[in-house]
């Protein structure tokens, strides 16, 4: 893993003599490991026989973890209770949200929502509250090229006004989402953290057909999102 750890992020091809030096083993040793990595299709070796990582290994560090474990699916279930609406879980992929848990089932504009699930990030609450933990520059970067679309007149589809969106949303902690996605579908959310106060995941809470007004969202739901992100923060995954 740490042999990983030196060959996936490096820029340039790296020499079995540097790898060695780096990790602090005899260069044998480096070899085998090396050899291996390469059987498995994990690394590849360029013309002067120096090592970089393969499309593969790419491919598999692009995977975020998906496992959501029986103490934090407990807690989601006793929230989704206490608030009468649907409950997820998701992280940031790209410029799309990736859901790891929902209760109960649903949809969202035409996608069955469930693990494994993807919305675009700007179009909804749990999507701009994972936005809002990047920097400026990163939330450029993602959508400089291509600027994030709308999907009903309520979608923020300027990257300056997402911007602007983001950095409320920073400073109160949580974020909110009136029809951005989808016509009568309101959302909260707010991020979740680890013990380490290292961002673990966002979490959604959401009512369609207009069951839930938004400022009940807001004095109702979002107090018991942050009660439960604290919660669950702390919970093994």
């Amino acid at each position: 893993m740490k042999l990983l750890a030196e060959i996936g992020p490096s820029s340039q091809p790296l020499t079995l003599a540097e790898l060695s030096r780096r990790l602090g083993l005899g260069k044998a040793t480096v070899r085998r490991f090396l050899l291996s990595l390469e059987e498995l299709g994990y690394i590849e070796r360029d013309a002067r026989g120096s090592y970089l990582a393969s499309a593969a290994l790419g491919k598999l560090a692009a995977r975020p973890a998906t496992r959501v474990g029986p103490a934090v699916v407990e807690a989601l279930r006793d929230l989704a209770a206490e608030t009468h609406t649907a409950i997820s879980l998701g992280v940031l992929n790209g410029r799309d949200v990736l859901y790891l848990w929902r209760e109960p089932p649903g949809s969202a504009a035409g996608v069955a929502l469930g693990e494994g699930a993807r919305l675009p990030a700007h179009a909804t609450a749990i999507g701009k509250v994972l936005l809002s933990q990047l920097t400026h520059t990163a939330v450029e970067e993602i959508y400089t090229a291509q600027p994030p679309g709308a999907f009903t007149p309520r979608t923020i589809a300027s990257l300056p006004l997402l911007l602007g969106a983001l950095q409320e949303i920073r400073r109160q902690g949580w974020a909110l989402s009136d029809g951005e996605l989808e016509e009568g579908l309101t959302a909260a959310a707010v991020p979740v953290y680890d013990r380490g106060g290292n961002l673990r995941w966002a979490l959604n809470a959401s009512s369609s057909g207009h069951r839930m007004a938004p400022a009940a969202f807001a004095t109702d739901v979002v107090p018991a999102l942050l009660r439960a992100a604290g919660t669950i923060g702390g919970l093994e995954a």
